[in-house]
């Protein structure tokens, strides 16, 4: 059994024909107890939380099995908006909610929320999008880097969604993909290149801001066919050219 350690992501071959894809999140003091430092309502932190793993996961090509919540507090009622959360993103991820399997804190007190996922995913090995930029590449971005307050909770159509994920995996102009966290646009495209064999050449006025933190995956950024920039333009929202991969 060969395990990898990839970016945020750990691949396992477990045969000759399959690789398991695992990757995590965590979230703390972020919630409606009295001890978090920003007040949001649980439903929303679990959705974001879960969203990370999730987006990690599905980026590599893969079909996520089993998501795994540890709720670091009570049931009721945080662990039942915990799951709530959870499945509303599930839903919108278009997976099934049968996949979850969780845990909570019943003996202790607890003053501040506390999150962690772990999704899990299977893909044939030869449909693994991880390390598979294809020479020369263009890298683009979709979505726009937000976190904390700056995210509509509700719904934000300047976040990049599972549609335009799911499409990007099945359009043959694209080679990679990977979603954006704190660490920014900048890095996570450094990054790819490096991690595929090239430097980046960062293109001039970019219109996104590169170094700012994407929080829970607000956008992604792709290795694509540089030759078919301007049709990627035209089929998907919000492109932008970061730069060229030499």
């Amino acid at each position: 059994m060969e395990i990898k350690k990839i970016r945020d992501l750990t691949l396992i071959d477990i045969d000759k024909e399959y690789t398991m894809v695992v990757a995590c999140d965590s979230c703390g003091g972020i919630g409606m107890k009295e001890g978090d430092t920003f007040k949001v309502p649980t439903v929303y932190v679990a959705r974001f939380a879960v969203r990370v793993a999730i987006m990690e996961v599905i980026c590599a090509g893969a079909e996520i099995v089993t998501i795994t919540n540890a709720v670091c507090n009570e049931m009721n009622n945080t662990g039942i908006e915990v799951i709530k959360g959870i499945k509303e993103e599930l839903k919108m991820a278009e997976i099934d909610s049968v996949v979850l399997t969780g845990s909570t804190e019943e003996n202790f007190k607890t003053i501040s929320t506390g999150i962690g996922i772990t999704a899990i995913g299977m893909v044939s090995k030869d449909e693994v999008k991880v390390n598979s930029a294809a020479g020369e590449a263009a890298l683009i971005s979709i979505g726009i880097p937000k976190v904390g307050a700056e995210i509509d909770f509700v719904k934000d159509n300047s976040i990049v969604d599972y549609s335009t994920i799911y499409r990007l995996l099945k359009h043959k102009d694209v080679y990679e993909i990977v979603p954006v966290g704190s660490k920014g646009i900048a890095y996570e495209a450094k990054e790819l290149a490096k991690n595929n064999g090239h430097k980046l050449n960062f293109k001039d006025n970019i219109l996104v801001d590169v170094n700012k933190s994407a929080g829970p995956s607000t956008c992604i950024i792709a290795a694509v066919n540089q030759e078919k920039i301007n049709d990627l333009k035209k089929d998907f929202k919000k492109v932008n050219v970061i730069g060229l991969m030499v």
